[in-house]
Parts: C-alpha cells; sequence; structure tokens
C-alpha cells in the first residue's frame, strides 16, 4: 500500500497517532505534492500573477541556517499567495559558482597528481561537469527537506544553454554599444584562484603591519628622502617618488632623481596632490603596477608600469635575488637585506584596512592586468532612480541608503576571470591583434571584414558569475531562448516578479545588477519588494560558521525536532531588520532554540486529536465539508468570542504578511492557537459539551469547533505546510486528491469581530486567571476544590457570570460559586478585584491558616532579599555601563515581577491575618 493510500485510509478512520511524528509525514507529503504537481504554475492563467526568483545556490553548496531563513520566508509567500487565489510562480535554480567548482574539481585532481593544464581545457570541463552531475543538486534536494513549494519543472542553471546564450548576447550588445572595454588596470588579484575578483568579493579587514621608513638617496646628495611604505616587497616596481607640490621640505627636490634601495635604479621625484604632508614623511614611493592610487598617479605622469610580482604572488625576475619568493617570504629577506645595509630609518607598528578574498581568505593582490569591464554609470542611473521613486522597495527601507550611496558612486566593473569554468567570453582575436565580440568566429570575420576562414582566436577568460546572475529575472523565464524571442510567455506573465528575498551583502553583486540589467534589456522592473534577510547569530552574537563549531546542519534538526518546527522557529525568532540568535549546543550542535516550533506542532497535533476523539463522541457520523459555515447555530459567549477571535487573527496575520511582518505573522498565530484556541477554547469544550442541553447542540458545538480549527490549519499552512495538510486530511471530508496547499485562504469577515462580546469574554478569562493565581499563591494543590464568591457591581455582569458559571467552577477548580450583587466577604476568604467585580477564594475550613501565614511570611522575606539584590544590580552604575542592553532590560523586569508578587502575596498574608 503506498503511503498516499495509507494516508486515505487514516483519514477515513480520523484517527491520528498519540503523538506526532514528523519523520512519517513529511518527506511522504512532499513527494505526494510532487506527483501531484500542486506547485506548477501556467503562464496562461487568467488569475492575478504573483512570482519570486529563487536566488540560485552555489552547487557547491550545503544546507545551512541561511538559507533555511531565505527560502522559508520564501516559501511562506508563495503558499499564501497561491492560497489566496494568485497564479503563483516560483522560479528554482542553481548557480555554476566559477570560482569555488573549480577549485573543488582542481583539488580532485591534485590527489590525482594532475592540474587542469595537464588535462587541457576541453577534458578539464568534462570533469567539472561530471562532478556537478555527481554533486551537484545535494543542495536543491536538501531544500525540498525544508519543504520549498517551487515549480520544479522551470529549473535552471546558469551554465544551460538557454541561459548561456543570454548571457553571450547581452555582452555582445553591451560591448556593440560601447559599455564593455578591454582595459589595463589595477584589479583585485586572487593568489589562490589564480583569478580577478570584483569589489564586491573583498572584505576589508583591520591588520597590524609594520611601516618602514625607508632610505631614497638622491643622485648626488648625502642625505636621504624618507619613504614611508608598508610593502617593501613591492620596491622593485617602483617608478617615482611623489611628494606634495605644496610641502616646503620637497620643494628643491622635485624634477631630481633618488636611488630605490636595493634595486639599483635611479626614479624622478615628481609633484603630485596624492602625497599626503601629514603622513608619514610626506614622500610616497609610486609603483603603479600594484597599487591602484599609485596607478591613477602613474596615469597622470605618464610613468612606465612594471608589474614586479607574478600571478602565484611570487616576485619576479626584477627582484633580483628574491625572484621565486612568495611575496610575505620575500618581505622579511628584503627587509633584512635592507637592515644590514642600513637602509632602514626606522619601523613602526601601523594598523590600516587589508583586503581579502572572501572566497580563498588570503590577502588579495592589487595587481595590473588586461581586463573586460562594463562601463556601469550609464547603467547605473536608471536603476537609481526606480529605487529613489519607490517602484521597487526595500524592506527594511533603511538599505535604500546604502543602495544610493553604492550607485552614485560606482565603479565599473571587471568582469573577466582567469577560470575555465564559466561562460567564456565570447570575442575573437585576428592574427593583426584586432578583435570584436561575436556569436561565432564567423561573425566575428564579418565584423572584422575578414575572409570567413580566417583562423580566429577566442578569448580564454570567462565571464564573473554575477555577470550571468545580473539575468537571473530575464533567463529564468527563458528570455532569447528559443530563436532569439525578446518576449515569452512567462515574461509577459510573470516579470516583474514580486518579491525578492536576499541577504544585504550581495545588494551590490546581485539586487542592483538585477536591477541594472533588467531595465536596460527589458525596460521593466526586475521585481517589486526586495526583502532582506536578517544575520543569524548563536546566542552570545557570534556569526554562524563552522570554524566556531556553531553552525549546525539543518538536515540535523530536522531530523530531531521536524521541518515544521523548524521553518516556524525561525519566522517567530526573526523580526526584520535584526540579527536572529539562536542557542547553540557546540558540542551536539544542537538548537535548543527549536523546542518553541516542536511544542507548538505537538500541540495543535493534541488539539486536533481531542476534536476527533470529541466528533467521534458527539457526532457519531462525520464531519462537515471543509470551509463550511453554521448558518444555523446559535453561537454562545464561547462561541461568539473564539469566532471573533479568529478573524481578528485572520486581519491581523494577512496584514503582517502584507507588511513583511513575518515574525509579527508568526507571533499572532501562536498567540491565538495556542492561549486562545488550545489552551482555552479546547479546554471549555470540554465543559460545554459536558453541560450542553441537547444533543443537536452538542453536535453543532463540536462541528464549529471542527471549522474553528480547518480555518486555523489554513492561516498556519504557509509557514507549517507538513502538519496542516496532515491534519487538514484528517479533520475533513475532503478527497484524497485535494490538497491544502491549493485551499483557499480563510476569509476576513469584519462583521464576526465583535468588541462586546470579547470584552465580556475576557472579564471571564481574567476571573478565572485571578482565581488560579491566587490559588497558586497560597498554595492549594489542583485536586482541592475551593468555594468561590464573586461580588458583582450591577446585574448585566452578574448575569453574565451566571452564564458562564460551569466555565468558571471547573477551571478555577470552585466548590460552590455564588454570584450576585452586594455579596459580602466570607469569612476566612481572601480577595482581589477583577474589573469591578470582588473575587473571594475561601479558605478557611480547607487548609491550616496558621502553617500559611508562616510560608507565606517565609516567602516574603525571600523575595524581599532578592528584590533587594537585584534593585542593587541596577544601581551599580558599572553594571548598566558594560551589560548588553538586553540584560539590563532582563532585569528590570524581573524586579518588576518580583515586587508584583510580593505586594499579592502581602495582601494575602494581611487577609489572612484578619
Amino acid at each position: 500500500m503506498s503511503s498516499e493510500e495509507e494516508r486515505s485510509e487514516d483519514s477515513q478512520a480520523r484517527e491520528l497517532a498519540k503523538t506526532y511524528d514528523p519523520a512519517l509525514t513529511e518527506n511522504a507529503w512532499y513527494s505526494t505534492w510532487l506527483t501531484k504537481g500542486v506547485f506548477a504554475a501556467s503562464s496562461d492563467s487568467a488569475k492575478p500573477a504573483y512570482s519570486v526568483l529563487m536566488p540560485p545556490p552555489n552547487v557547491t553548496g550545503m544546507l545551512h541556517m541561511g538559507h533555511v531563513l531565505n527560502h522559508t520566508i520564501q516559501d511562506v509567500y508563495i503558499r499564501w499567495r497561491r492560497m489566496a487565489g494568485d497564479e503563483s510562480c516560483w522560479f528554482p535554480g542553481a548557480d555554476h559558482a566559477g570560482i569555488a567548482t573549480q577549485a573543488r574539481v582542481e583539488k580532485l585532481l591534485a590527489q590525482e597528481n594532475l592540474t587542469r593544464y595537464d588535462l587541457g581545457r576541453e577534458k578539464f570541463l568534462e570533469r567539472v561537469w561530471q562532478w556537478r552531475e555527481q554533486y551537484g543538486d545535494i543542495i536543491l534536494d536538501q531544500l525540498r527537506k525544508i519543504g520549498v513549494s517551487c515549480d520544479w519543472e522551470r529549473m535552471l542553471f546558469t551554465l544551460d544553454e538557454s541561459a548561456s546564450k543570454a548571457v553571450s548576447e547581452v555582452f555582445i550588445r553591451l560591448f556593440d554599444e560601447g559599455l564593455i572595454y578591454r582595459g589595463k588596470r589595477i584589479i583585485n588579484w586572487s593568489p589562490l584562484a589564480q583569478t580577478a575578483l570584483s569589489d564586491e568579493e573583498v572584505e576589508s579587514r583591520e591588520t597590524q603591519d609594520v611601516l618602514y621608513t625607508l632610505r631614497y638617496y638622491p643622485e648626488d646628495a648625502a642625505e636621504p628622502l624618507l619613504v614611508a611604505t608598508v610593502r617593501p616587497e613591492t620596491i622593485f616596481g617602483d617608478v617615482a617618488v611623489a611628494v606634495n607640490p605644496d610641502d616646503e621640505r620637497y620643494r628643491d627636490l622635485i624634477g631630481t632623481k633618488v636611488r630605490v634601495p636595493l634595486a639599483d635604479k635611479l626614479v624622478p621625484v615628481i609633484a603630485d596632490e596624492y602625497a599626503d604632508p601629514t603622513f608619514g614623511t610626506g614622500a610616497v614611493k609610486i609603483t603603479p603596477a600594484h597599487d591602484p592610487n599609485d596607478f591613477e598617479v602613474g596615469q597622470r605622469h605618464d610613468l612606465p608600469m612594471p608589474n614586479s610580482i607574478n600571478p602565484d604572488a611570487t616576485l619576479n625576475e626584477l627582484a633580483g635575488e628574491f625572484q621565486g619568493l612568495d611575496r610575505f617570504d620575500a618581505r622579511k629577506r628584503i627587509v633584512e637585506r635592507l637592515r644590514e645595509r642600513d637602509l632602514i630609518e626606522k619601523e613602526e607598528e601601523y594598523m590600516h584596512s587589508v583586503g581579502y578574498s572572501q572566497r580563498g581568505g588570503e590577502a588579495v593582490e592589487p595587481f595590473l592586468s588586461d581586463q573586460w569591464f562594463v562601463n556601469m554609470k550609464a547603467l547605473a542611473a536608471p536603476a537609481l532612480e526606480v529605487v529613489q521613486s519607490g517602484e521597487v522597495r526595500f524592506f527594511p527601507q533603511h538599505w535604500t541608503k546604502t543602495y544610493e550611496h553604492w550607485m552614485s558612486n560606482i565603479r565599473d566593473w571587471c568582469i573577466s576571470r582567469q577560470l575555465w569554468w564559466g561562460h567564456r567570453i565570447p570575442v575573437y582575436y585576428a592574427p593583426d591583434g584586432s578583435f570584436t565580440a561575436a556569436r561565432s568566429a564567423e561573425e566575428a570575420c564579418a565584423k572584422l571584414g575578414l575572409p570567413e576562414d580566417t583562423p580566429l582566436r577566442q578569448d580564454p577568460d570567462v565571464l564573473d558569475t554575477w555577470f550571468s546572475s545580473a539575468l537571473w529575472p530575464l533567463t529564468t523565464m527563458r528570455w532569447l531562448a528559443d530563436g532569439q524571442k525578446e518576449q515569452t510567455a512567462d515574461l509577459a506573465k510573470f516579470l516583474p516578479t514580486n518579491l525578492l528575498v536576499t541577504g544585504p551583502d550581495i545588494i551590490f553583486f546581485w539586487v542592483a545588477r538585477m536591477i541594472m540589467m533588467t531595465k536596460k534589456f527589458k525596460g521593466v522592473i526586475p521585481f517589486r519588494d526586495v526583502y532582506f534577510t536578517s544575520m543569524i547569530r548563536d546566542a552570545r552574537g557570534r556569526k554562524m560558521s563552522k570554524s566556531l563549531g556553531n553552525s549546525p546542519d539543518p538536515l540535523d534538526i530536522i531530523a530531531k525536532y521536524g521541518a515544521d518546527a523548524m521553518r516556524f522557529t525561525i519566522i517567530y525568532v526573526a523580526p526584520i531588520g535584526q540579527d536572529i540568535r539562536l542557542k547553540v549546543d557546540e558540542k551536539t550542535q544542537d538548537i535548543a532554540t527549536m523546542e518553541i516550533g516542536r511544542n507548538f506542532a505537538n500541540k495543535i497535533w493534541n488539539a486536533a486529536r481531542f476534536l476527533l476523539m470529541k466528533h467521534k463522541e458527539v457526532i457519531k457520523g462525520v464531519a462537515r465539508e471543509a470551509h463550511e459555515d453554521l448558518p444555523t447555530y446559535r453561537y454562545d459567549l464561547t462561541d461568539s468570542w473564539i469566532t471573533s477571535r479568529f478573524h481578528e487573527t485572520i486581519r491581523d496575520t494577512q496584514r503582517a504578511l502584507q507588511e513583511y511582518r513575518l515574525h509579527e505573522y508568526a507571533g499572532k498565530l501562536y498567540e491565538f492557537i495556542w492561549n486562545d484556541f488550545c489552551d482555552w477554547y479546547v479546554e471549555m469544550l470540554k465543559i460545554r459539551v459536558a453541560h450542553s442541553p441537547t444533543e443537536t447542540y452538542r453536535q453543532e458545538m463540536v462541528n464549529h469547533a471542527f471549522l474553528i480549527f480547518e480555518g486555523i490549519l489554513r492561516l498556519l499552512h504557509p509557514v507549517m505546510p507538513f502538519i496542516t495538510e496532515e491534519l487538514w486530511h484528517a479533520i475533513t471530508d475532503v478527497d484524497s486528491s485535494d490538497s491544502i496547499v491549493r485551499a483557499p485562504v480563510p476569509t476576513l469577515d469584519e462583521a464576526r469581530i465583535l468588541p462586546q462580546e470579547t470584552a465580556q469574554f475576557r472579564t471571564v478569562q481574567s476571573i478565572v486567571e485571578e482565581l488560579r493565581a491566587m490559588r497558586g499563591q497560597m498554595n492549594i494543590p489542583p485536586h482541592e476544590r475551593l468555594p468561590i464568591t464573586l461580588a458583582c457591581p450591577d446585574d448585566p455582569t452578574s448575569e453574565l457570570l451566571k452564564s458562564e458559571r460551569h466555565i468558571i467552577t471547573e477551571l478555577a477548580r470552585g466548590s460552590n460559586l455564588h454570584i450576585g450583587r452586594g455579596l459580602a466577604k466570607p469569612a476566612g476568604a481572601i480577595a482581589t478585584v477583577v474589573n469591578g467585580v470582588d473575587v473571594f477564594l475561601t479558605l478557611k475550613g480547607f487548609i491550616d491558616l496558621d502553617k500559611e501565614k508562616q510560608r507565606l511570611a517565609k516567602e516574603i522575606g525571600r523575595l524581599k532579599g532578592m528584590i533587594k539584590g537585584t534593585a542593587a544590580k541596577l544601581q551599580n552604575e558599572k553594571f548598566l555601563a558594560n551589560a548588553p542592553a538586553s540584560v539590563v532590560e532582563h532585569e528590570r523586569g524581573k524586579l518588576a515581577n518580583l515586587e508584583n508578587t510580593l505586594a499579592k502575596l502581602s495582601t494575602n498574608l494581611e487577609q489572612l491575618a484578619e
């Protein structure tokens, strides 16, 4: 028997296991959803469109908690809008991850004592494709484990033929417009990956170095010119020394020559405002091939630009005896030689910012190289305007300022990478050195005016991975895929997309560039809203990482708690714009915070089991169809209240989703389901059914509970899809082929929100809560029932409480309940006031009053001691200055609770003493 048949049979039997085991439901339901095609979207649909682009995970990637947060948010929205009646399409994909994937395969080759050059380009790429086929889908399979509901039939890999066509076409069009050019520039070079890096792939870190002041001796003078540098290993690329034209100290040296230490060459002293008279000695060595500022100086003064460092970060032949040494080893050896020759004036510690590769972690080498660039200014202006006008909205909004600053100061984008895995640059070179971008060698010959059989050489480099990612809104919808078609059915239906969920760390890598490219080639925005996710940290505020041992495998979390529990927890604790803190056990890699979601799932499961049990007892038939209302059912106060709260929850959760306050959506559901429905309504249902006057009324009462619970499942489905599907089939009589995935969002009826009835119920609720608190303060055991007296201020209140006497008596564990106006306080009772009602709980004759007074006095003494200690801590200026704000706030809340408890116990003791 298949899992689907088993679930169908279980539903018909209307029974659930005693405890919820997510492992038994999650994989089976996901397989069922795929089989039924419930995630599929149609571009021919007449429904309003709603679409989301999945940020394509790297094929080298493995699932981490950041993925869980990002993809759960996307899934919440795509499921919600699907249920709301939109034609909802989530476009999935994967990125070829040029540097990371090539590095992974080269490591495997190294184990065979091979390099990519041993294989050659074609054979090496065959090996990479083999690796991709074997391992490239792991991350996607892991995403399925958390329940992502994307249209897998639209899956796109960034090196698929359709995407590759679009990438080449965009390069050629930009080249023909003069927006892509080849230039010699200082670029960020990764010695490990042997390729250029974009500015966004470089992470600046404050680094402790030594600032060396070197002696550059003038040609005909005994006194040296003192020049400070942190990189003495680059002196072999020095071509000048610059001083500020307004610096009086060096005015006479301008135009003379000085000797570069160890290099045995003379270089000119030039005047340039780049030299800062207040930094170091005011004289700066100019090494155009190894510093971006020096490069600019070199261009202004038409200086030579010799490169003294190899691509692998070793020194080249210009370094003489130091040739072949790694740059950092060379630095040590060069400093030793400078000391031997007395060419160092002084050495001092120096803290400065150094760029490091985000991928390899090594210090980036500024490197003069021929590279391909995109002229960004022309593309940036329209992309800036759509954000400033609000056509594209950022959540949180403060990221708009960051975007504006970057776009207003944008630099040209280096797009070439010295790799083999990726989109090869479609540029062809003729024997005479001329070149052009073309779709084929034949077209290149035609564009260059050469005979068709002229042998051409294609550029060996590939494009930056982010170049293809910038086209993601277009390539996912198969732009240019079919015969160079500019428009496709998907583009017409789903572009602009509605939502992009991503991290703020790639706002420039990806978000800005997608806006630029989509505006450039389609004239529209790629998405309307961008939701920037929070950073996930551990309880100590540290970023999660494997090296710190605080980054658990989400699959292990799923195995222990279930995907729904993980999804709900991560949304529940993630307010927009604030970092998320999860308590991670560094030994077991467990996340105790996930108990929130697991306990919530168990609570919902148990509520369903209770309803099914009551259904079996009372109705002895089948439940109503899903979504059916009860037009003839006469609501009592409890039903009016739960219905009102249900519609308030519909209103509040839908508003929260519309405004991207997902943690509020989860919080409102948690509050309503756990507190209102399970802790109050379900408990009261037991009492009401027991005291119901007729069998018909009992049946309608249970049916009403089913209808509310069925609506709860639909509200909850976007964030907890598996358990809601399982329970939806268990409590309804829908066909086994139906799915809650396509059930409608509950409809808000403002007329069902009843403030008066809610206030009346809240009075009953508050009285029960206060009586329970009084019992707890007086240490009354749960089995002990005590007399209760409620003295009401008026007749309506008295009638209200009398109508709910069964509820109050059972929930407050009362024996006799007296309700009326002007009732006196019974002897031996303690008292409080709730909404004008005097609440008396009689203790005399039921507990030992003397022993209770002694217990209260002892507890009061203990509380006073705790209050004194907490108050002293909050008066300690050192504690207030050093403790985190959250800790201080916690202590203040603790003090308030202690003082409140003390006041209540003191009142109780006084009343007992009377």
